[in-house]
């Protein structure tokens, strides 16, 4: 086994990714050595990379990772050698997500990530994966569709058998995957986005209408001849321009005094202190009239990442075929190419590295 490997690193003072050659990591007695076959590429990557106050540190980035067993440390048990295993981004005694970026310690952000052959984890953030879901899908279940899981399911509240009507604002990376949720859900979803190929997909995912912003404005407007009515709008954008229109969507949802009124459900991947808005998610601040959202009965919920219970939950759905994302995969020394295309919002869907595959 060779000692040394190649990694993706944020170095401060670059807003590009940084390949070059590290020691092949040593588990410790409480971590395990994966080789990593996946690692999705993330919006908050590009953030990071672009945050208006840069990280001291140097790390591997890469934090929604599939890999498998390769040694561990000598208090570990239950793992299986050669079982694939995804990464749940926190550890029990890992530093949660914190208001600066600096403050922040998990897979991929302060810590070694997946952009590299090699990684290592604690016992305690491994899921194993069931029998036959590809890594390239499977590890999408711990950042993008964990977090569209959360916001569908916990947020929104949905269930199984809703008849909720459901406007997804945003219908990329996770937005399409969110609709598929709330689908198989039962409830009638409306998508918007800016990209054509992205309503196209929406639809193609059964979304009944897919807007862009101003057909979105006019089909939710009091001239409307049938102005557009949903009961839960949930912004994967989050800005000011998404969350008037999307107020604008849940305003006319039933108010009586024993109804629960409408709702927007604010998804956020990263908290407004660590990056400034390059693509994608934003953090942008949001202001609305009290008087308006109160007689209206508009409520207001946020969402941010999971639990590892809704990573296995998220994991579940792409073994049963009810999310079927979509994932176009590149090798390990492309990274740089492909963060520069997410950021310039390039592609559609998600697309996933393999360290371990080729020459890398």
């Amino acid at each position: 086994m060779a000692t040394t490997m190649l990694g993706g690193f944020y170095v401060p003072g670059n807003n590009r990714v940084v390949l070059q050659d590290t020691p092949i990591p040593t588990p410790t007695a409480k971590q395990v050595l994966l080789k990593v076959v996946a690692a999705g590429v993330c919006h908050s990557d590009v953030f990071f990379l672009n945050a208006s106050t840069p990280d001291p540190r140097t790390y591997i980035l890469g934090h929604e990772n599939a890999g498998y067993a390769v040694s561990w440390g000598s208090d570990v048990t239950g793992i299986t050698k050669d079982q694939l295993y995804v990464v749940y981004l926190f550890s029990s005694c890992a530093t949660q997500v914190q208001g600066s970026l600096a403050d922040t310690a998990v897979i991929g952000v302060g810590l070694n990530g997946g952009y590299a052959k090699y990684l290592i984890a604690n016992v305690d953030q491994l899921v194993p994966v069931p029998q036959g879901l590809a890594p390239e899908i499977a590890c999408l279940s711990t950042d993008s569709l964990i977090t569209a899981y959360r916001a569908v399911h916990n947020a929104a509240e949905l269930r199984p058998g809703t008849k909720k009507r459901v406007l997804i604002y945003g219908a990329g990376g996770l937005g399409h995957q969110a609709i598929q949720i709330a689908k198989s859900y039962g409830a009638t979803v409306y998508a918007c986005d800016f990209k054509p190929e992205a309503r196209e997909l929406a639809l193609s995912l059964g979304a009944e209408q897919a807007f862009d912003a101003a057909e979105l404005q006019a089909a939710t407007a009091d001239t409307a001849k049938d102005p557009l009515v949903v009961d839960i709008g949930i912004d994967f954008v989050t800005n000011a321009q998404s969350f008037t229109l999307l107020s604008s969507a849940v305003r006319r949802a039933e108010t009586s005094l024993s109804s629960p009124g409408g709702l927007i459900v604010l998804v956020n991947v990263i908290p407004s202190s660590i990056g400034e808005r390059t693509a994608g998610a934003n953090s942008a601040a949001l202001s609305f009239n009290t008087a308006d959202f109160v007689t209206n009965h508009i409520n207001i919920k946020t969402s941010l990442y999971g639990t590892l219970d809704d990573c296995k939950a998220s994991l579940d759905l792409l073994a049963k075929g009810i999310v079927k994302p979509i994932v176009s995969t590149e090798p390990l020394h492309r990274v740089v190419d492909v963060l520069d295309e997410l950021k310039a919002n390039e592609y559609l869907g998600r697309k996933v590295i393999l360290p371990a595959t080729g020459t890398d």
